[in-house]
């Protein structure tokens, strides 16, 4: 994303930056991907990957997408809360506690259980409410559903149910970015014969989906009747070699202002563990970000084969012995630092000697794992006219003015989806 002059917008010293015209992009790239008759589920858990749920999800709204998906009851609520009125698919397995808000706050809810349809019943009947469900099929993801031969029961079960609708059936592919697509084939066949199974069984009409953002660019037979896209929203690709198969807009970056500078001698050693050492003179910035705020956080992976083996340890090797140029680069307006040390809690050291015009208030743009952000931290928007604002203080403003436009609704009758039991 472009450098933006941000001294009037008070963020602080260290802040997102979010193009919101990046995800309008996005979604329209992604839209011309899928068949027309094709859903679009935008998924906006972990705070829409660090880009701030509620304006992620406002914008996915005014472009017409068909459902939202967050992991947790509480994430689909704050949304409610915001007046999001998209229906909203809950992915994860929930407590018992939490089935009040399948109904509270219009929630549809993933069924993995019998347990489950027991706690969204009593839910409903107290409410006299109709929740929405969709049954979740394990198919090798191996984290939570009903076992294949299990299904066909347990959507007779919720059929039979009081105060529950079936609406979808789905499953979860485990290694859509891999180049090799045997597992994937393999879970989709199954998806397949179960759905085929269900509709034997008298149960016609489900809400079938199985693609996630992998399988939108290279496995179209798997868009059924909806697909659920998170990664590409925000401009990236699952995997590296597909990331031709899209034209995408990066949506995030992470900015930091310098809050202070100093020279290491040759020799020197700096930060916990003492792991950096200076082999000559070396101009270090401090930024006020850190491994808190998502900086050099990586999921660790599993070699995929013996060439990530050998690479895995090279890097080791290399690092052991003060290789820098492993090392993430950080970006200046005066050119390019690197991050030196280990990264703490919530400060980090940055190699600025080839930076020009370096000094205190610099704003710097840093690598980091989005998902790893910190929620609180501030977030500035890019609308779709160029203009840029404190994305807290809008979002204060946008989130009262729907919650009272929801509120005189829901008085007069109306929530977004919701049905009664006449309607089914």
């Amino acid at each position: 994303m472009e450098n933006v002059q941000t001294e009037k917008i008070k963020v602080g010293s260290r802040w997102v930056e979010v193009d919101l015209a990046a995800i309008q992009h996005n979604y329209r790239e992604i839209r011309q991907k899928i068949k027309p008759e094709v859903k679009i589920l935008g998924v906006v858990k972990a705070d829409a990957y660090g880009h701030g749920a509620i304006a992620i999800s406002r914008v996915l709204e005014e472009q017409g997408v068909e459902m939202l998906g967050v992991t947790t009851p509480e994430e689909g609520r704050a949304l409610r809360q915001a007046g999001i009125t998209a229906p909203i698919l809950v992915f994860g397995a929930f407590l018992p506690e939490e089935a009040t808000s399948f109904v509270d706050f219009d929630l549809t809810a993933t069924v993995a259980s019998y347990e489950a349809i027991q706690w969204l019943r009593e839910a409903a009947e107290k409410s006299n409410r109709i929740i929405k469900v969709h049954l979740k099929v394990e198919t090798g993801m191996g984290r939570f559903g009903f076992w294949p031969q299990e299904v066909v029961a347990a959507a007779q079960k919720i059929k039979q149910t009081p105060g529950l609708f079936l609406e979808g059936v789905y499953s979860h592919l485990a290694t859509a970015m891999w180049r090799n697509k045997k597992y994937c084939y393999r879970q989709f066949g199954i998806f397949q014969e179960t759905c085929e199974e269900l509709e034997r069984a008298g149960i016609n009409g489900l809400l079938k989906h199985m693609a996630n953002s992998a399988a939108v660019l290279e496995l179209p037979e798997m868009q059924l009747d909806m697909v659920r896209v998170g990664t590409l929203l925000y401009g990236q690709a699952p995997a590296p070699y597909m990331e031709k198969n899209l034209k995408l807009k990066d949506s995030w970056d992470l900015k930091a202002k310098v809050i202070y500078i100093r020279k290491l001698p040759t020799g020197q050693t700096a930060g916990y563990g003492r792991t950096f050492k200076a082999s000559k003179p070396v101009l270090i910035a401090i930024l006020p970000v850190g491994f808190v705020d998502g900086i050099q956080v990586e999921p660790l992976l599993k070699p995929a084969n013996l060439l990530d083996v050998v690479k895995g340890m090279a890097k080791l090797v290399l690092r052991y012995f003060g290789c820098q140029k492993l090392s993430p680069l950080v970006q200046f307006p005066g050119g390019t630092g690197r991050i030196i040390g280990k990264v703490g809690m919530q400060l980090t050291m940055v190699d600025v000697s080839a930076v020009q015009g370096i000094k205190v208030g610099m704003v710097a743009c840093i690598p980091a794992r989005r998902t790893a952000i910190r929620a609180d931290i501030p977030k500035v928007y890019r609308a779709a006219d160029g203009a840029w604002q404190n994305g807290n203080r809008g979002e204060e403003e946008k989130t009262e003015k729907r919650k009272e436009e929801r509120g005189k609704r829901k008085e007069e009758g109306w929530c977004s989806s919701w049905v009664t039991d006449q309607e089914f």
